[in-house]
C-alpha cells in the first residue's frame, strides 16, 4: 500500500506577521482554534492522506509550533530554518512516506476535496509531480503539491540553488526529466480571491469570514465562495494584497486590452468570455488589461486583476485610445472587443496605433476594422461579413471556436464517458446565467416541481435579479433543490448532471463541450439563431422563448420535453453525441494562434499560425515520414498512420499542448509543437519540436515558426532537445537565442 503523508510547512517567524499560524481563528473541535489547527484539521479530512506531519525549524522560537502541533495530535519533524528542502526530505523519511502532499500552514481554507483530487491525479497520470497551480487558476491559498518520496530525495540530492533549497519544489517543477500534471482550476473570477495569511489585513479577512462558516463541518471552496459572494465587504478587506495582474510582468511583455462590459442587465457573459481568453494570454506571459466603464467597475468590484482596470467611461474613441496606451506604457499589442456598443472608431484608433484588433461578434451587424473576427454561432460563412469587414480579416466561425474556460475541455473526456453510459435522467441542472434577468430559473423550478425529479441543482450569481424569489421557491421544494451561488467549478457542477435547462447563450457551448443534452429557453433575441441551429444539429430541445411565450406555456413545454427524453433513451444519447460534435473546447487556442502577427520568410512572404486539426492528420504524417525529417527525429521507431491518428487525437484533446501549423502564401509550410510540461515561477514550460514541410527548407520557415511561438508565448520557458549531428537545427535554435544548459536541453526564456 502506498503511504501518503501531508507535510505542513510551519514556523513562528514571519517578516510581515510574526506568529501568524498561532493566531486564534474561531472554535475548532479538539484544538485551540488557531490557524494551525484549521490546517491540520483540513489535511486530516483528505480521504487519501494517511498521516499529517508538521515540518518546523529547530529554532527555539518554534517550540511554540511544536507544542501546538502536538496538542492537535499531529506528528512533528524539526529541521533547518533556511534549507526547507532538506527539512521536507527529513520529514518524509521520518514518516516513511511514499507520496508527499505539501501545503503551508498559513492557508486555513485548504480544501480537502481539491487536495484529494491532486493526489489522485498524480497517481492516475503516473507522474512524479502534480499540483493545482500550473497555471494558477484557484484562489490564492488553496495551492497544494503532490510528489513522490523518490522525487523529493532526488531534489534534495541534486538541487543547489538557494531558491530551490528555500522553496522545496522549484527543482521538481523545472527539471526537464521530471514528469508533471496539473489540476485545472476554475479561473476567473475565483482566481482573484486571496485566502492566504501573510499580512495583518489577511488576518482581518479570516477573522471576519470564519464566524460565517459552518462550525460542525469543513466548508469547501464553492461554499466559501458562496458566503463571500453575499459579503463582498469581506473580500475587500485584503483585496489590495492580491498578487498577479499586468504590473507583475515585465514592462516589455506585450499588452492585451479587453473592452467589455458587465452589469445586472448585461450579465457576466461578456466578462466571462473575455476572461477565458485573457487567462490563457496571462499564462503565456502577456500583460492583460480591462477597458471598462464606471458602471462595470462598480459591478465587478474586486474581481479585477490588480492594476488591470482602465476606466473608459468617456465616449470619445480617441480619448479611450489615449488612456489605453498610457495604461499599457505607450503601446498596445492586442485589443479584444466583446461589447455590442463599442464603436468602430475605437477599433480604427487602436489599429492605427499598431494594435491587432480581435472582435467577438455574434450579431453580424456593425462595421468592423478587426484583424480577426470570432463568431461561435453555427452555420455562419465568412461571406456574411463581406459588407462590414476588411478583405484581409481572418475569421474563426462556428461552435468549435467558442472561447471557453479551461475547466470545460479539461473535463470533456471524463464527463462524456459518464453521459454515454447513462440509462436514466436522475439529476437536472438549471443554469440561466449569473444574473438571470427574466427569472428563467424560477420558471424551470416551477416546471420541475410537479415531476418526480429529486436532485435539482441551481446555479445563480449572488447578484441575480430574482435571487430572493428563487430562494423562497427552492425552500418550498424542500431538499430536492441545491441552490449554488457564484459557482467557480461550473464544469464540475455540470459533470454531476444528466440534463441541463438553460438559455442558448454562451453556456450553450460549455454544455456542448461536455456532451450534455439540454432543454433550452430563449431569454434574449440574439439567442434565437443559436437555439435553432443547436436543435437542428440534434443537441437540444427548445422549450419556448420568454420574450414571446407565456410563462405557463414555457413551463409546460419543459415538462413535456423532460418526459420525452426520459421515455426515449435513444433520443437522449443521440443528443449527447450531437452536443459533443458541436464544440471541442479549443476556441481559446485557435484565437491565440490567430492573433499572433505574421512573421516574414526570407523572400518576404508572411507566415501566419493556425491550430492543427484532425483534418491535418495525413499532412502531418507525410511530413514526419519525409526522409529529411526522419533522419534527425529523436524517436526513430516506425509508426503507422493509424498510430499517428491515435496520437494526434490524444494530443489535440488534452487542451494543454499547442500543435501549430505555419502557413505561407496560404499553404502549409511547417509545424511547431509546444508540449506543456509544467510551470516554474508562474512561467509556463513547453518542450519545442519543429519541422519545415518537404520542399520548404532554406526559406527561413524554422526561424519564422520559432519567432511566432515566442510572440504567442512571450513569458514561457522553452526547452528543445537537438541531436548533436543535426547542424541545421543547432544553428536554427542558437540563432533564435536558445542556449545549451547542463541538462542537455537548449533553453529560451528561462533558467539554463
Amino acid at each position: 500500500m502506498t503511504k501518503t503523508v501531508a507535510i505542513i510547512q510551519a514556523r513562528f517567524g514571519s517578516t510581515r506577521l510574526p506568529g501568524k499560524v498561532l493566531k486564534p481563528l474561531g472554535s475548532i473541535s479538539g484544538g485551540q482554534g488557531i490557524v494551525l489547527d484549521h490546517a491540520i484539521r483540513r489535511c486530516r479530512a483528505i480521504p487519501s492522506v494517511d498521516a499529517v506531519v508538521i515540518a518546523t525549524t529547530d529554532r527555539e522560537e518554534d517550540g511554540a509550533i511544536v507544542a501546538a502541533a502536538e496538542r492537535a495530535g499531529a506528528q512533528v519533524h524539526r529541521g533547518s530554518a533556511e534549507d526547507v528542502l532538506s527539512r521536507y526530505a527529513g520529514a518524509a523519511r521520518r514518516a516513511d512516506a511514499d507520496v508527499v502532499l505539501r501545503v503551508t500552514s498559513d492557508c486555513p481554507l485548504i480544501d480537502p476535496g481539491i487536495c484529494d483530487r491532486v493526489i489522485r491525479l498524480r497517481a492516475e497520470a503516473g507522474v512524479d509531480y502534480a499540483a493545482n497551480n500550473m497555471p494558477r487558476l484557484y484562489p490564492h491559498g488553496l495551492d497544494c503539491e503532490v510528489f513522490t518520496r523518490e522525487g523529493l530525495e532526488r531534489a534534495d540530492k541534486v538541487a543547489t540553488a538557494p531558491y530551490d533549497r528555500e522553496h522545496v519544489t522549484p527543482w521538481l517543477r523545472r527539471a526537464a526529466d521530471v514528469t508533471r500534471a496539473s489540476l485545472i482550476g476554475p479561473g476567473w473570477p475565483a482566481v482573484q480571491q486571496r485566502w492566504t495569511l501573510d499580512f495583518p489585513e489577511d488576518y482581518d479577512f479570516f477573522a471576519a469570514l470564519f464566524p460565517l462558516l459552518p462550525q460542525g463541518r469543513i466548508a469547501g471552496m464553492d461554499e466559501v465562495l458562496g458566503v463571500l459572494a453575499e459579503h463582498p465587504e469581506i473580500v475587500a478587506i485584503n483585496a489590495h494584497r492580491r498578487i498577479g495582474g499586468p504590473t507583475a510582468k515585465p514592462s516589455s511583455a506585450p499588452a492585451a486590452v479587453f473592452r467589455f462590459e458587465a452589469d445586472q442587465k448585461t450579465g457576466f457573459g461578456h466578462a466571462m468570455r473575455s476572461n477565458a481568453f485573457a487567462t490563457l494570454l496571462d499564462q503565456l506571459g502577456w500583460r492583460v488589461f480591462w477597458a471598462i466603464s464606471e458602471s462595470s467597475i462598480a459591478f465587478l468590484r474586486e474581481s479585477a486583476p490588480p492594476g488591470a482596470v482602465i476606466d473608459v467611461t468617456e465616449p470619445a474613441a480617441e480619448a479611450q485610445a489615449a488612456k489605453i496606451l498610457r495604461a499599457c506604457g505607450g503601446s498596445c499589442d492586442l485589443l479584444v472587443v466583446d461589447h455590442y456598443c463599442a464603436t468602430l472608431d475605437l477599433e480604427t484608433a487602436m489599429s492605427a496605433r499598431g494594435a491587432t484588433v480581435a472582435v467577438f461578434d455574434d450579431l453580424i451587424e456593425a462595421q468592423s476594422d478587426a484583424d480577426v473576427i470570432l463568431n461561435p454561432a453555427p452555420n455562419i460563412a465568412s461571406e456574411a461579413y463581406g459588407a462590414i469587414a476588411r478583405p484581409e480579416t481572418r475569421f474563426l466561425l462556428g461552435p468549435d471556436n467558442a472561447v471557453l474556460r479551461a475547466q470545460f475541455p479539461a473535463m470533456r473526456t471524463s464527463v462524456a464517458a459518464r453521459i454515454a453510459e447513462r440509462r436514466r435522467i436522475g439529476r437536472v441542472l438549471i443554469a440561466f446565467g449569473g444574473t438571470d434577468p427574466v427569472n428563467g430559473t424560477g420558471i424551470a423550478l416551477g416546471a420541475l416541481e410537479a415531476t418526480d425529479i429529486q436532485e435539482i441543482d441551481v446555479i445563480l450569481g449572488a447578484k441575480a435579479v430574482y435571487l430572493d424569489a428563487v430562494r423562497e421557491q427552492a425552500a418550498r421544494m424542500g431538499g430536492r433543490v441545491n441552490l449554488m451561488l457564484d459557482v467557480a467549478e461550473v464544469a464540475a457542477a455540470m459533470a454531476r448532471a444528466d440534463l441541463v435547462i438553460g438559455a442558448p447563450g454562451t453556456g450553450t457551448w460549455e454544455r456542448a463541450c461536455l456532451g450534455l443534452p439540454s432543454l433550452l429557453v430563449v431569454i434574449a433575441a440574439n439567442q434565437k439563431i443559436n437555439a435553432e441551429t443547436v436543435v437542428a444539429r440534434g443537441a437540444a430541445l427548445v422549450c419556448g422563448s420568454l420574450g414571446t411565450d407565456p410563462e405557463d406555456k414555457v413551463a409546460a413545454s419543459l415538462r413535456a420535453s423532460l418526459e420525452r427524453l426520459r421515455n426515449d433513451p435513444a433520443l437522449y444519447h443521440h443528443m449527447h453525441e450531437a452536443a459533443l460534435a458541436l464544440s471541442d473546447g479549443r476556441g481559446s487556442l485557435r484565437l491565440a494562434a490567430a492573433v499572433v502577427p505574421a512573421m516574414r520568410l526570407k523572400d518576404g512572404t508572411p507566415l501566419v499560425l493556425r491550430l492543427a486539426e484532425m483534418d491535418d492528420a495525413r499532412l502531418l504524417y507525410d511530413w514526419q515520414q519525409a526522409p529529411e525529417t526522419r533522419r534527425y527525429a529523436l524517436n526513430q521507431n516506425p509508426f503507422s498512420f493509424d498510430d499517428h491518428c491515435r496520437w494526434l487525437t490524444a494530443k489535440l484533446a488534452n487542451g494543454r499542448d499547442l500543435l501549430l501549423i505555419g502557413e505561407a502564401g496560404g499553404k502549409p509550410a511547417g509545424f511547431i509543437r509546444l508540449d506543456w510540461f509544467g510551470a516554474d515561477k508562474d512561467r509556463t514550460q513547453y518542450l519545442v519540436s519543429i519541422a519545415a514541410a518537404p520542399g520548404q527548407h532554406g526559406r527561413g520557415v524554422g526561424t519564422a515558426l520559432l519567432n511566432a511561438a515566442r510572440a504567442l508565448a512571450p513569458g514561457a520557458h522553452f526547452y528543445a532537445q537537438v541531436l548533436a549531428q543535426n547542424a541545421a537545427s543547432l544553428a536554427l535554435f542558437r540563432g533564435c537565442g536558445y542556449a545549451l544548459g547542463p541538462d542537455g536541453y537548449y533553453h529560451s526564456g528561462g533558467e539554463v
